[in-house]
């Protein structure tokens, strides 16, 4: 009988989740690292830039209020997945913004598609997002180790950075950085020489800097993000090998935490820089009045961006049922024009143009929010996978 009950219990609270979907307030859950070391990254601003869409959209669809949650992961894959379970329980959530470490990000999102409920990653950048870990209802906004690396170290290997040695965050997303900074250094006729792992959210990097000098490898690839990149980057100019640094993934808020004194002359590959075109322009300029002069994330962008478009695919199909929303966002264009040449692959990857970034001297900058200068755009069909060489099931023969 107690088995009974617990059963019933749950059939009606997924009942009503489902009721919920379709005919109360259509629910948004920002699930993003709100305190900790990537909320610079992602966290309050991904909040603000989802937000923002939704006024932009109007504040309601079919009908319907929009609706935006937000909840702190903080890090940790158990709590991301428990999360997400509970707000499409309690409160029928409709679409999940992910963010933060992607190891939270691929449980939520595993567990999310299990429920149906479309996902959209804008800050995890591990391939398995849309490869072997895609779901029907996911879409990964935001770019993928590979095409973070093959950006930056094809023209740092052209320049002569032809020996690299490795400083990689251990977790999924510093491996896979690392995996795809070696493809891309081999392939562009350079070698890999050494690696060391380090913990993640590590406060030393001076033995790590230590080995990579003793290599002799010309060029220290930082396979890691967040404050672990921040500390590399301070403790190898403390070293004087500032020179020696490339990143395959610096957010502009790393940028403005350390100071151009510290990350001048570092090259990285982004989606989006705030001062590239004027709608990108609008954007950031709304962003920093909202946040004190944060410069906004690619994250954030892809946050406000993926939002408005996940709004526009539930207009257009008549309803928020997530089958019907997901083949919309699939088909329909991508308008925000943030994103240059953006689309969607049937495994859910977003494809856009990339930007080849340098970060200004304290003597180029003209302002706290001028960061980097533009090298160089980037096909985003000469960097990103095609769908069926993803790995992601739904592309199989």
């Amino acid at each position: 009988m107690k088995t009974f009950l617990t059963t019933v219990a749950a059939a009606a609270l997924i009942s009503s989740a489902a009721m919920a979907q379709q005919d109360g307030p259509v629910r948004i859950l920002a699930l993003d690292d709100l305190t900790g070391m990537y909320s610079g990254n992602g966290g309050p601003n991904t909040v603000r830039a989802i937000e923002m869409a939704v006024a932009d959209f109007g504040g309601e669809v079919l009908g319907r209020p929009i609706e935006v949650l937000s909840a702190d992961h903080q890090n940790k894959p158990d709590v991301g997945s428990a999360l997400a379970q509970r707000f499409i329980d309690e409160q029928g959530v409709s679409m999940i913004a992910l963010g933060g470490s992607s190891a939270v990000g691929l449980a939520a999102q595993g567990r999310a598609g299990e429920a149906k409920v479309i996902t959209i990653s804008s800050g995890g950048y591990a391939p398995n997002f849309s490869g072997d870990q895609c779901t029907p209802y996911s879409i990964h906004w935001a770019p993928t180790t590979r095409e973070l690396a093959r950006g930056v170290a094809g023209a740092v290997v052209e320049q002569g950075g032809d020996t690299w040695y490795l400083l990689t965050a251990d977790y999924v997303f510093g491996h896979a950085l690392a995996k795809d900074a070696t493809q891309a250094v081999e392939e562009a006729g350079g070698q890999v020489v050494g690696e060391t792992v380090h913990p993640l959210n590590t406060n030393d990097m001076a033995s790590a800097l230590l080995s990579a000098q003793g290599s002799g490898a010309k060029v220290f690839g930082m396979a890691n993000a967040g404050t672990d990149l921040e500390t590399t980057i301070k403790q190898a100019a403390q070293m004087g090998l500032s020179g020696n640094l490339a990143a395959m993934l610096v957010f502009d808020n790393n940028v403005q935490a350390l100071g151009l004194e510290a990350a001048q002359g570092i090259r990285t590959t982004t989606s989006f820089y705030w001062d590239h075109n004027d709608a990108s322009r609008e954007f950031g300029n709304r962003i920093m009045e909202m946040n004190g002069g944060q410069v906004p994330t690619m994250g954030h962008a892809g946050a406000y961006a993926s939002t408005l478009h996940y709004l526009q695919a539930v207009e257009s199909a008549g309803t928020s049922d997530p089958d019907a929303v997901i083949a919309a966002m699939k088909s329909n264009p991508i308008t925000s024009g943030i994103f240059e040449n953006a689309s969607i692959q049937e495994n859910g990857r977003v494809v856009m143009d990339m930007l080849l970034v340098e970060v200004n001297s304290p003597d180029e900058s003209t302002g706290p929010a001028d960061l980097y200068e533009v090298i160089a755009t980037i096909p985003g069909k000469d960097l990103f996978l095609p769908a069926a060489d993803s790995g992601c099931p739904l592309t199989a023969n």
